[in-house]
């Protein structure tokens, strides 16, 4: 192991306490997410239109299975490393990673992506680009690799945020709603992929896309429904049951949003354009490029669609995707393309392994060729992204 050169293509940042009041302005404080207690003791985030939001699951390295719990942990009981970033390098080391690219914590960006103040909004994702390389990744920015979440606000936004984040040296950059704020991908959203293939940026979507309008109508609904169970309430079985059910098939959302892009014809008006889906893992993806191609051959006559080549082209050519525990995928590779897959840890999230990411990769990978493993727990990432520049 010790000649690979480990990138973890998918890894997130635990918000430090004092994020909001450090990096966001001060008219906005009383709108900002609140650290609150959850009903055990431990700490949690008050968004809106949600009930406390625990930090009990995405603050859990180098703890065994049985001690995971939703409830009940603090920031004193969490490693610093999961929201300092000269402790992350630390921890690093130890795991031996090189290097780490990072996501923001989705439920807090969602706070500021769902809301209907522009300005409010727009000041929340500065906050937190803002806080994520001047205070985050300041320590090493060759190894701590953040990726600028761009705002929900319209296209006009969104280019000036992949400009601003290629100004300031940004690798890459995170959408999670369509660009023009459209519930689908359009044409309108043309001058974002044009921004993002003139500055050379790849486009990360971590496993879904939320249009602003989505997130404000989730919020009012769960605002609505305020004397029931809330969003992170995880106090009876049956939500229970539906929360761990829905972390195992996070890549049904994914799809569709590839075959959006594809069929749209995206990637034919755009060919440099790189897209990199997050945690959606790769098991799957043969058999997906399989069927869309089936029924882009059945289609293509009568659906007149606007590319030129099958899709299959489009996702080898296109697209890469991130896995966490995939033996299906590393099985598969080939199918998925060597060029297009990419080992992650979810660090600090309790999909993790740390410190033992050597181990896992060594476990799941230790059969295939080494330059196929270096491809894909490195190299391609280190490549898609640039890092060597």
């Amino acid at each position: 192991m010790s000649e690979l050169r480990i990138v973890d293509a998918d890894c997130h940042i635990l918000e430090p306490p004092d994020l909001w009041k450090n990096w966001l302005p001060e008219k906005y404080q009383d709108k900002a997410p609140q650290l609150v207690k959850d009903h055990e003791g431990g700490d949690a985030w008050l968004h809106a239109g949600s009930t406390p939001d625990p930090i009990g699951l995405v603050s859990t390295p180098g703890k065994p299975f049985d001690e995971f719990k939703w409830y009940g942990v603090t920031y004193e009981d969490a490693r610093a490393g999961c929201y300092n970033g000269a402790e992350r390098l630390k921890d690093m080391d130890t795991d031996g990673v090189w290097a780490e690219l990072l996501f923001p914590p989705q439920r807090t960006v969602g706070h500021f992506l769902g809301d209907s103040d522009d300005d409010f909004l727009l000041a929340g994702i500065e906050a937190y680009n803002n806080f994520l390389f001047e205070e985050f990744c300041a320590p090493d920015p060759t190894r701590l690799i953040g990726l600028a979440q761009m705002p929900s606000i319209g296209i006009d936004t969104a280019v000036d945020g992949i400009r601003k984040a290629k100004a300031r040296g940004a690798k890459g950059v995170i959408i999670s709603n369509w660009p023009s704020g459209g519930e689908s991908v359009s044409e309108d959203d043309d001058p974002f992929w044009a921004a993002a293939c003139d500055e050379g940026l790849p486009v990360s979507i971590h496993i879904n896309i939320i249009s602003r309008k989505a997130r404000a109508a989730q919020r009012k609904a769960a605002e609505a429904a305020s004397s029931g169970p809330g969003l992170y309430d995880m106090t009876s079985a049956a939500t229970r049951a539906k929360a761990i059910g829905g972390m195992s098939n996070v890549f049904s959302a994914t799809a569709g949003a590839i075959t959006q892009m594809i069929f749209n014809g995206v990637f034919e008006r755009f060919p440099e354009l790189m897209v990199c889906w997050i945690e959606s893992g790769v098991g799957w993806i043969p058999h997906f490029i399989e069927a869309v191609d089936d029924r882009y051959w059945r289609n293509r006559v009568w659906g007149d669609l606007p590319i030129k080549h099958p899709p299959s082209f489009y996702w080898y050519r296109n697209n890469a995707a991130t896995f966490i525990t995939d033996r299906s995928g590393i099985a598969l590779r080939h199918a998925a393309g060597l060029d297009n897959i990419m080992w992650s840890s979810d660090y600090p999230h309790h999909g993790n392994d740390w410190p033992y990411s050597r181990k896992v990769i060594e476990d799941t990978m230790g059969h295939i060729p080494n330059d196929e493993k270096a491809a894909i727990v490195g190299g391609n990432a280190a490549r898609i992204w640039h890092l060597d520049d």
